[in-house]
């Protein structure tokens, strides 16, 4: 959107529909307001163009899948329109600005040799899971996702705990040494240690060092609406949304719970 609204001169909206990245085309706050996905228009980079009227969000979902995996698993989209008078219940607010400002706080840290990571966790209002190596990494691609687990251990203050992240294009689940400490919708974010640069699933390999954050999400998500799209539970886990900051508070008690 930010290609295409600086090509054609357009202003852009300063917003998004989720205030994180989900895999999945419904996953988007304007589908709790009753916003269909289509007609949603799809092209790939040789010219090919197709335009889907489905009967509901994930049928859209499931026929746009369909044809990315078809075209060479990478197309481009445009769906999900909203009026003008949507576009408060519909989006996130100021995630755009949000971005900036967090890239440069990381920016100015790198550039001050202070910690880009505790820039960025202060930004995001964030809580620390693990600082660690990574040890293994088990992906594989089906049904046009990216799915997978990371194992990580910690070091430094971290050392002899150890974090696994299970993902679908996106992190979904963190549980250290077997207790979940982190679930969708609320975001995991993994920075690298040293530059606060983002890891994404696809960028995770052996050796790397990295942190790891959870971030609250909007609100909205934890909605009963929001959690049967974006839950635990949808992606196939056997666990329930663990509200933010819960795994917290019961690991370090009253103090943290006061604090």
């Amino acid at each position: 959107p930010i290609a295409c609204a600086a090509a054609a001169g357009l202003p852009i909206v300063d917003g998004d529909a989720m205030g994180r990245a989900f895999p999945e085309l419904q996953m988007v706050l304007p589908g709790l307001i009753g916003v269909s996905n289509s007609p949603m228009a799809l092209a790939d980079d040789k010219g090919n163009t197709i335009v889907v009227e489905a009967v509901d969000n994930h049928a859209a979902e499931r026929i746009a899948r369909a044809v990315c995996v078809e075209l060479g698993c990478q197309i481009s989209c445009a769906d999900t329109v909203l009026r003008g008078d949507q576009l408060a219940d519909g989006l996130v607010p100021a995630t755009l600005t949000l971005a900036g400002r967090l890239g440069a706080a990381v920016r100015e840290a790198r550039a001050a040799h202070t910690d880009p990571v505790a820039a960025a966790r202060a930004m995001l209002s964030g809580i620390p899971l693990l600082t660690g190596k990574v040890v293994d990494v088990v992906r594989r691609t089906e049904g046009g996702f990216a799915r997978g687990r990371a194992r990580l251990e910690g070091i430094g203050d971290d050392a002899g705990r150890v974090l696994e992240l299970d993902f679908q294009n996106e992190h979904l689940l963190a549980t250290r040494d077997g207790v979940t400490v982190a679930t969708t919708p609320d975001l995991i974010c993994v920075l690298d240690s040293e530059t606060g640069s983002p890891v994404t699933t696809e960028g995770l390999r052996y050796g790397l060092r990295v942190s790891v954050l959870a971030a609250r999400c909007d609100p909205r998500w934890i909605s009963p609406g929001g959690l049967a799209l974006t839950g635990p539970r949808y992606f196939g886990y056997d666990v329930d949304y663990l509200p933010f900051g819960e795994e917290a508070r019961t690991s370090f008690g009253e103090e943290a719970r006061t604090s």
